[in-house]
C-alpha cells in the first residue's frame, strides 16, 4: 500500500500521511467498532451533496496506519473556514490502534493545519487530552445481541402502555428500501421539522441517501401506517451490526395514536431480528431532556459525545443564535415551502 507522505519534523518515527478514500475504507474495515458514519459511502454522499474538501490524516508507521480520521473544509455563514470530522454526522470515533495513537494524530494534524482554520472539532465519543472539549450532547445506545424478551422487559411501563395502545389503535409496520418509501418519509420529516420550526434537509440530499446508501443494501426506511395513511417513518443506516435510528419523522395531528413508539419498537425488533449487535438512538442535546428521558425508557444506556478543539474554543453559549430563533418562528407559522427553501438556503452552514 502507498501512502502520500506529508512531511513532519519530528523525533518520532509515526509519520503524518494523506489517505485516499479506498485507503480508508480498506482501515476502516479493520474496526470492529466502525459505522456507517465511518463507511466511504457516507462520506462520499456528504461530499456529493455539499461539494465540502475531504482530507483523511493519517498517523503511520512505515505503511502500516495506527491511526486516521476524515474532514471535511466546511465554511460558516459568516464565511469562517472551518475542518469537521464529520458534518451531518451524530459523532464519530476517531479509529485508532492504541489510544496514544488518537491523541499523536490529534497534536499531528493541529500542527499540520496550524492557523489556517477557525476551528478544527472532532465529533468523537471520547476527550483528547491535547485538545479543548466540551460535552453539550449525549447518545443512547441499546443491545440487542440478545432475544427480544429480554430487550422488552427492560423497556420502562409506559412505554409498555404506549405499545398497546398502538395495537389497538391498529398501527401497522413496514420496512422498505425504494424511492417512494423515502419521498412518504420527507413528506412526514418536512411537517416535524415544521413544527419544531427548524430548516429540512434539501430533498436532493434525501435522493442521494436513498441511492448511495439505502439501495446499496447500507439502510432501510420503516413507515408505520393506520388504515393504510402513513403517520410516521424513520430512515436506519446499517453496518458491522450496528443498526442507526438516524431520522424519524411524524404527523403532528397523529401523536395520540402512539406511531413514535411503534416505530421505535419495530426498528429494534427488526434489530435484533437480523443479528445487529447495536441499536444506536442517535445523539440528543443534554438540554432535551424530554428526549433522553425518552429514549431511556427502552433501556438504552447514555454516554457523552465530545467536541474537541483542535483549532478555535468552545462556545460560551450553545443555544440557537438570534437569527436561528427568529427563521424558526417564521417556519412554525409558514407554508412547508418556507421550511423547504430556508433548508436549501441555510443547511450546508449549519455544521
Amino acid at each position: 500500500m502507498s501512502i502520500a507522505s506529508i512531511p513532519h519534523h519530528s523525533e518520532s518515527t509515526h509519520n503524518l500521511n494523506w489517505l485516499t478514500i479506498e485507503q480508508w475504507q480498506a482501515f476502516v474495515e479493520t474496526f470492529e467498532r466502525s459505522s456507517s458514519f465511518h463507511h466511504r459511502r457516507w462520506i462520499e454522499l456528504i461530499q456529493n451533496q455539499y461539494g465540502f474538501t475531504l482530507h483523511i490524516p493519517a498517523l503511520v508507521k512505515a505503511d502500516e496506519i495506527l491511526a486516521a480520521l476524515p474532514l471535511f473544509q466546511t465554511r460558516s455563514l459568516s464565511g469562517k473556514r472551518k475542518l469537521i470530522s464529520l458534518p451531518f454526522t451524530d459523532y464519530l470515533p476517531i479509529l485508532s490502534k492504541a489510544p496514544s495513537y488518537l491523541d499523536e494524530l490529534a497534536r499531528k494534524t493541529q500542527t499540520h493545519f496550524g492557523n489556517k482554520y477557525h476551528s478544527i472539532i472532532l465529533k468523537t465519543d471520547c476527550p483528547i487530552p491535547s485538545a479543548e472539549n466540551q460535552s453539550h450532547q449525549v447518545v443512547h445506545v441499546l443491545r440487542t445481541d440478545r432475544p427480544l424478551e429480554e430487550v422488552e422487559a427492560d423497556f420502562a411501563n409506559p412505554i409498555k402502555i404506549n405499545l398497546r395502545k398502538a395495537k389497538r389503535r391498529g398501527l401497522d409496520f413496514q420496512i422498505h428500501t425504494d424511492r417512494n418509501a423515502m419521498d412518504t418519509f420527507f413528506q412526514l420529516h418536512t411537517l416535524t421539522r415544521r413544527k419544531l420550526g427548524v430548516p429540512v434537509q434539501p430533498w436532493s440530499y434525501f435522493e442521494r441517501l436513498q441511492t448511495e446508501i439505502i439501495e446499496r443494501g447500507m439502510g432501510n426506511i420503516g413507515i408505520v401506517t393506520k388504515q393504510n395513511r402513513p403517520i410516521a417513518a424513520g430512515v436506519l443506516l446499517s453496518s458491522n451490526r450496528r443498526l442507526i435510528y438516524k431520522y424519524a419523522a411524524s404527523n403532528p395531528t397523529a401523536l395520540a395514536d402512539r406511531p413514535n413508539d411503534w416505530l421505535v419498537y419495530h426498528c429494534i425488533k427488526m434489530a435484533v431480528d437480523t443479528g445487529h449487535k447495536y441499536f444506536d438512538f442517535g445523539i440528543s442535546e443534554k438540554s432535551q431532556e424530554g428526549l433522553r428521558r425518552f429514549k431511556k425508557k427502552w433501556g438504552a444506556v447514555e454516554s457523552d459525545v465530545f467536541h474537541n478543539y483542535l483549532a478555535g474554543s468552545p462556545e460560551v453559549d450553545t443555544d440557537p443564535s438570534a437569527v436561528v430563533r427568529v427563521a424558526g418562528e417564521v417556519i412554525k407559522r409558514t407554508p412547508t415551502i418556507v421550511c423547504k427553501t430556508l433548508g436549501r438556503v441555510l443547511y450546508k452552514y449549519s455544521q
